[in-house]
């Protein structure tokens, strides 16, 4: 195994819960590929015995041809098993796999995805792991298949002529040096193929997620233009790798097969002299062809593994990234929190270079509203972001209830931590399945009891299905405040004691703003609240009031007190925003 990359190692690994498979599928493929070196051998007896005729001849041969079709039928059976047995063990290989890297992927920090496009990762998920499953479903038992038939068949040979067996591997060293060459440029277009798609994927996947954007700009012709010259270069690495597999195949398919015109010829010519009967030189032609076919069999292996490997390493390459935030080793579930909160001297930096948080020291008491206010770029998303540890501070600490964060896990972290964001998210399914996020274990009287309190029941009860209606991707079938409304509804299912709203009602019609705001009203409740507030009019009743400006908080109080402040930078921006509110009314 150590002549094995760490990749392809690791990628076996997989293997090992059906080792039994691969070991079933390689005895079955062993019988598959030797059952058929019987036929020549008997072949070249027949032959030898009509050139010079015996008495018992007929029956001879009516037994010779029994055994071979009782042969037959037994290769008939490993075949299938070989194929399903390899088949199943590479299916399952890479069910596993599958699962686990789409588990792995769930684990992975915001950072690991604010770096790379999801579409080149969803290539990996699928079109690397389909191409890596060449190795296992065919390759792995061929090549002990194909080795096990080389060593047979070259005994046999040697055994009816070591002279004409000698000729026949004249070729193997310009076999190993050809196939050593072709399987690294194989490899290279491959690899950069791959890598190609993947930009391609992940570049397509964001442009037709913004599509109203693209046409609402008139942007169709330069982005197909655009998409024309990637694949154009896709389309190079494609040809590139054809070409090399294109020449592999030929070249090396003329080695093999001029050899047996050499063999026939140097043999012919040993038939004439009486040192090889005709029986066997038919019989030592006919194993010179099988022993060529696993050659041959050997050099597309060679292909695939080289187009396997490269897909393989990219698969382990996000394998081997572990995920930035962790549950450290003295972490511990917590049954049950207040709420209270409280950020010492924090400080947090997305890159060395850039600060984004300055020595945050706040204290929020269990169950009040705090409103979060600032310019845009000020830190405010930052510092909600470091609570449910999205990310984790540079510096300082954060504790829930008097516990450090860090000393809780995760899921115990964000089990009491409800999010709802200025732009909901809702996936593919129906408005049911979306409402559960909130908690899987709900029953359809919470769900429905939910929807009530975000005043979405009523428009879901209008809907064709109701609660059973396909939303589509992102719930692109409703509203802005229909959506809204059901990230409300899985906020109040969840029923978290802290709750973290970017402000919900700022792209929304009157209408909406009203049910939402009622909603948000009742959710807020009882609840350690804090809101990302844009409209400085919408939180003059939340208990306090912290402004930031980069990345410091310059202000804190409410709403009155901060107001008073003529100087202050909250009444800077509540006056900027009532005198565009003014313009607006009055133009």
């Amino acid at each position: 195994m150590k002549f094995l990359s760490p990749s392809i190692r690791k990628f076996l690994f997989y293997a090992k819960p059906y080792r039994w498979l691969v070991v079933g599928a390689t005895i079955c493929g062993l019988l598959k590929f030797n059952i058929p070196l019987i036929f020549p051998w008997i072949l070249k007896d027949i032959i030898n015995q009509l050139l010079s005729p015996k008495p018992a001849i007929v029956q001879h041969i009516n037994y010779s041809m029994l055994v071979l079709i009782l042969f037959y039928i037994l290769w008939m059976v490993v075949t299938f098993f070989r194929s399903y047995l390899a088949d199943q063990a590479g299916q399952r290989l890479i069910f596993d796999l599958r699962h686990e890297f789409y588990t792995h992927l769930q684990r992975m920090s915001l950072n690991f995805y604010e770096r790379r496009q999801v579409g080149s990762i969803a290539s990996r998920l699928f079109g690397d792991i389909a191409i890596a499953q060449n190795l296992v479903g065919a390759s792995f038992t061929n090549t002990i298949m194909d080795l096990s038939s080389l060593i047979l068949i070259s005994t046999l040979l040697f055994h009816m002529s070591w002279k004409l067996a000698l000729m026949s591997i004249t070729i193997f060293p310009f076999y190993i040096f050809l196939n050593r060459y072709f399987k690294a440029r194989i490899k290279k277009t491959s690899q950069l193929a791959q890598e190609k798609m993947e930009g391609i994927a992940g570049e397509v996947n964001e442009k037709l997620g913004g599509i109203s954007i693209i046409q609402s700009f008139t942007h169709e012709e330069a982005e197909a233009k655009r998409f024309l010259r990637e694949n154009k270069t896709y389309l190079f690495y494609r040809l590139a790798n054809v070409k090399d597999n294109a020449m592999a195949t030929s070249i090396i398919g003329f080695l093999t097969s001029i050899a047996p015109v050499i063999v026939v010829w140097y043999g012919a010519m040993q038939v004439i002299k009486r040192d090889l009967t005709v029986g066997e030189l038919t019989a030592f032609y006919a194993y010179l062809g099988m022993f060529y076919q696993p050659l041959n069999r050997l050099t597309e292996l060679n292909i695939l593994l080289a187009n396997s490997t490269a897909a393989i390493d990219r698969i382990f390459d996000i394998f081997s990234t572990s995920p930035e935030i962790v549950d450290s080793t003295s972490a511990k579930e917590v049954n049950g929190i207040k709420g209270e909160i409280k950020f010492e001297n924090v400080s947090f930096s997305y890159e060395p270079s850039r600060r984004a948080l300055k020595h945050i020291n706040v204290y929020i008491p269990a169950c009040k509203t705090v409103a979060l206010v600032g310019v845009s770029g000020s830190g405010k998303s930052t510092f909600v972001k470091l609570l449910p540890r999205f990310y984790d501070v540079t510096s300082g600490s954060i504790t829930i209830d008097g516990i450090n964060i860090r000393n809780i896990t995760l899921r115990s972290l964000r089990k009491y931590i409800a999010l709802v964001p200025q732009d909901p998210i809702l996936f593919s399914g129906t408005i049911s399945e979306n409402i559960l996020f909130g908690r899987p274990s709900a029953s359809e009287e919470d769900i429905q009891a939910a929807a009530k309190m975000a005043n979405a029941h009523d428009f879901i009860k209008q809907l064709p299905m109701g609660y059973q209606t396909q939303i589509g991707e992102g719930g692109v079938k409703l509203s802005g405040g229909q959506r809204q409304r059901l990230a409300l509804a899985r906020a109040f299912l969840k029923d978290a004691p802290i709750l973290i709203l970017d402000e919900a009602t700022s792209a929304l019609d009157s209408e909406s703003e009203n049910l939402i705001q009622q909603a948000l009203q009742k959710l807020m409740k009882g609840r350690t609240t804090l809101i990302i507030a844009h409209r400085l009019s919408t939180i003059q009743m939340v208990d306090e009031v912290i402004v930031f400006h980069q990345g410091q908080i310059v202000e804190e109080g409410n709403h009155q007190e901060l107001l008073s402040k003529s100087k202050g930078l909250y009444r800077k921006l509540y006056d900027e925003q009532y005198n565009k509110f003014l313009q607006f009314a009055y133009s």
